[in-house]
């Protein structure tokens, strides 16, 4: 399942559903006077505009929907109850319907501060639409929606995996690799307590954000995904690392 592409089309429908927001709003303005205008705006159902009126529910459900095709794309080498899945689902679902109003709100606050701020039409456009997510953004974050999803089965698949288990780090391998990725996929296979020593916080977080590989237990299938000795030919050729690689979890304790 290429989920880069699904990121990728649900991005582009959320800047469309974003520009029609503006759009409208600005042709509001135009009708309208101040005080009908910010009237209201102020009284404006933002979740049932942008999820009905504007039609984005759809596109979100279209996106939640490839979470399915994520798992059916997966090996399962453990349990995982359905009430767990469709769990770990809504959650996603909640949290993008919550980023989403959040932008909605912040392009309406927007809108009315420039009214009453006696702003141009130009300058109230620019600052709405200073609030909305970039096209790279909204398919950073739905890329990373979905890798993560994945991740967290498997978290969820190792809870149950004798402690010898392995381990393999899978995943493409190319420019776009982190070092920490390229690290952990030349380590070969280990065991959950030499990740989590190695790489705290590497089994759920991955490389870290918009990353797109996953420990995965070991298997005669995931030896397939995953190439040691690629990632380490890869590491030489580009001269080595510059500096240590780091877990997300290990750069915020650098940090703190």
């Amino acid at each position: 399942m290429d989920k880069e592409r699904i990121a990728e089309q649900f991005a582009q429908a959320l800047q469309k559903a974003q520009t029609q927001m503006v759009e409208d709003i600005l042709d509001l303005q135009r009708t309208l006077t101040r005080s009908e205008f910010i009237s209201l705006i102020s009284t404006l159902d933002v979740d049932e505009y942008i999820f009905n009126k504007i039609g984005l529910q759809k596109d979100l459900d279209k996106y939640i929907s490839s979470y399915q095709a994520v798992l059916s794309g997966m090996e399962f080498t453990g349990a995982v109850t359905e009430e767990t899945l469709l769990a770990l689902v809504r959650l996603d679902e909640a949290t993008f319907r919550k980023q989403i109003s959040s932008m909605g709100e912040q392009v309406i606050d927007e809108a009315v501060k420039g009214i009453i701020g006696g702003k141009t039409e130009r300058e109230i456009a620019q600052s709405m639409l200073g609030n909305v997510l970039r096209p790279d953004q909204a398919e950073t974050l739905a890329n990373t929606a979905l890798n993560t999803f994945e991740r967290n089965v498997t978290a969820e698949m190792a809870v149950n995996d004798p402690p010898n288990a392995t381990y393999v780090y899978q995943g493409p391998i190319d420019q776009k690799t982190r070092d920490i990725c390229l690290k952990m996929m030349s380590s070969g296979s280990l065991t959950k307590d030499q990740i989590d020593s190695q790489y705290p916080g590497a089994f759920v977080d991955g490389g870290g954000f918009n990353c797109r590989h996953r420990w995965a237990k070991e298997t005669s299938v995931s030896r397939k995904l995953t190439d040691p000795k690629e990632a380490k030919d890869f590491i030489e050729n580009k001269g080595g690392f510059k500096r240590t690689p780091l877990t997300p979890q290990q750069q915020l304790e650098q940090r703190g």
